[in-house]
This record gives C-alpha cells, structure tokens and sequence, in this order.
C-alpha cells in the first residue's frame, strides 16, 4: 500500500501544481490538505516497513491515519472558512474533501485489517 500512496499524493501534487500553473492560486492550496493522509501512510509505510524493517501493528497504522484525517480534515475547514469566498463553492469543496479522506482512510484500514488476518 506504500505505492499506492506516493501515487496518490504525486498525483495530488501534480493537480496542485496544474491549478497552481493556470493562475488558479486558492484551487491549488485548496487541494493541498488531500495530500495529507496518503503521504503520512506513505512516509509511516516507507520508513517504518522498509528502512527500519519495524511491524506496525493494526492498532497503531489505525491511530496514525485517524491523526492523519484529524489534521487534514482540520485544514480543510480552515481553508473553507478563510480561503473560498463564495459560499456557493465552500459546501461542495467541503463535502468532497472530507468523503474523500473518509473513503481513503477506509481502504487504508482495510488492506491493514486484511494483512492482520491472513
């Protein structure tokens, strides 16, 4: 899942950087909180499975990507309430960041609950 990850996050920075290119300054720091969580699990899953060779157990990789969604989730109603001006797009922005951590902290939680019990 450690590939996975630094996919997701590289090609969040990438439309981070796209938006940034098309003078759409706000969209690209707007999207920046979404890198949050897969490249914690990218960076826990990196050093932590492949340089220091440590097992990390369920409870701990489910702590993690909990703290991981807090702070993105965090920063994403920050940026709602200071950075979009139109309310018409502060609800949609919201509403599909947050799905999105949520649906992405799931799957993390499910390959690591699938690799505890096989």
């Amino acid at each position: 899942m450690v590939g996975e990850s630094f996919i997701i996050t590289g090609l969040l920075l990438i439309a981070a950087a796209s938006l940034l290119r098309s003078k759409r300054k706000k969209w690209a720091i707007a999207t920046l909180p979404l890198t949050v969580l897969p490249a914690v699990n990218a960076l826990v899953g990196f050093f932590g499975g492949v340089i220091l060779k440590l097992k990390i157990g369920f409870v701990t990789n489910v702590c993690i990507i909990m703290g991981a969604m807090i702070v993105s989730c965090t920063w994403i109603g920050f940026l709602t309430a200071t950075l979009l001006n139109r309310r018409k797009a502060r609800i949609p922005y919201m509403i599909g960041c947050i799905a999105f951590n949520i649906i992405l902290a799931a799957v993390f939680m499910g390959y690591y609950y699938s690799v505890l019990m096989f």
